[in-house]
Order: C-alpha cells, then structure tokens, then sequence
C-alpha cells in the first residue's frame, strides 16, 4: 500500500471518526430528553413490574437498562481508533495503549449489559400460564438486574474501564499537540467527574443524590467534548 492511499484511508477514518462523535452527542442529548419524561424517571418497584413495563412500553425499559448506553459506546470505537490514527507518529504506544483499554472496556460493558436479555424474558414472562412459572422468571429476571442495572457494582467495571480509556486519550490529546489543548482538558475533567458519579452510585447509594452534581457537569462536558473532537478530527480529514 502507497502513502498516498493509506492518508487517504486515514482521512475517511477521521470524517467517519467526526460523524461518529457527532452522532454520539446526539444520542446523549436523546437520553437526557427522555429522562425528563414521566416514563424516563420511573423507578421500578421490583422486577415484575419492570417486565411489565417490557411488553407495554419495551423501548423505554431497555433504555432504563441501558440501551442508549449501548449505541453511544459503540459509536466511539471509530472515534478512538480515529484519534489513535491521529496520533500514531507522535505517540504510537500511548495511544495504543489507550485504544486496547477502550476496546476491553466496550467488550467487558457490553457483555455485562442485559437490556435485550431482558427482552427475551419479558417475552416469556408475558405468556407464562402460572404464577409459579413467573415466580421463576422474577428470580431469573433478578440475577440478570443484579449483573445489568446500570451504575450498579453489576456494571460497573464496564464503565470504570472506558472511563479510564477516556481519561487516557483526553492526556494523549493535551500532549500529543493534534488537536487542540482545550479538549483534553475538558475532557480529563468530564470523563473523571464521570467516573467519580459512577463509584459513588455504586458503592455509596446514599450519596447518589449528591453524586448526580458530577454526572450532571460530566455529562454537560462530555457532549463539549464530542462537539470539538468531532470538529477537530473532520478538520484533519479535509
């Protein structure tokens, strides 16, 4: 493969990279609207009535598991393989090291969410003919709460590791001198107020009131710092 061809590639790289990011944001901004709804706030008093809640409204219950979640961290693996490629001269080993975690993280979140096992279940539950045949739906429909529920120990080291990732390719930014040094502060702050809210939500659950201050500032800093990566990295793939 010529130089040429392979600049080329990594330009298309950076553009999908930059919609990517884009998306992403827009995805989050989603998630946010719908929390401010009747049905984005419920809580579920057991999980009964969340596979209720499955067959009647299935698309807010798997978000309430996480399924927004799933789409925004699917959408930054181009982004980070993007600022990977961004950086690979400058900092080969950093960055692919940071892009390892990421890829880990995605792997470890994903195989601990249970938004579309629950789905399943919700199926079954629905067409159970005995209370006893639902009683064991619960008790199934438990253990994959306890493993799924998001800011939960469960889901935990899902999260905790692509914070992390984050974290690392937002100093690789501050230094690598790609992209502006704007954007790696903010995202250092974001991504580590992020991860502050997500170990107090779930190993300290009588401070999470408290703790919403962080995921609220993260999360405003997160969507800046999508805006200006995806900037950044449409402007190196023009």
């Amino acid at each position: 493969m010529n130089q040429s061809s392979s600049a080329h590639q990594w330009k298309v790289l950076y553009r999908v990279g930059a919609i990517s990011a884009y998306t992403a944001m827009v995805i989050m901004v989603i998630e946010i609207l719908l929390t401010a709804l009747p049905e984005g706030a419920r809580v579920y008093h057991g999980i009964g009535e969340l596979l209720e809640m499955y067959n009647q409204h299935w698309f807010m219950a798997m978000r309430y598991m996480g399924l927004m979640n799933i789409f925004a961290t699917s959408l930054m693996i181009p982004v980070f393989f993007a600022l990977f490629g961004l950086h690979r001269e400058k900092m080969l080993v950093f960055s692919g090291l940071a892009l390892i975690i990421h890829i880990v993280g995605y792997a470890v979140f994903m195989a601990d969410n249970t938004s579309f096992a629950f789905l399943e279940l919700a199926n079954k539950y629905a067409s159970a003919g005995s209370e006893s045949e639902r009683a064991i739906l619960i008790s199934a429909g438990e253990a994959l709460f306890a493993r799924g529920a998001s800011h939960t120990p469960g889901t935990f080291p899902g999260f905790l590791i692509g914070e992390i990732s984050s974290i690392f390719f937002s100093i690789i930014i501050l230094r690598g001198g790609m992209l502006k040094k704007a954007i790696g502060i903010i995202g250092i702050i974001s991504f580590s107020f992020l991860l502050i809210f997500e170990v107090v939500s779930s190993f300290i659950s009588s401070l999470f009131e408290e703790a919403m201050i962080f995921a609220m500032v993260g999360g405003i800093l997160t969507l800046v710092w999508y805006v200006m990566v995806g900037a950044g990295l449409w402007k190196h793939s023009r």
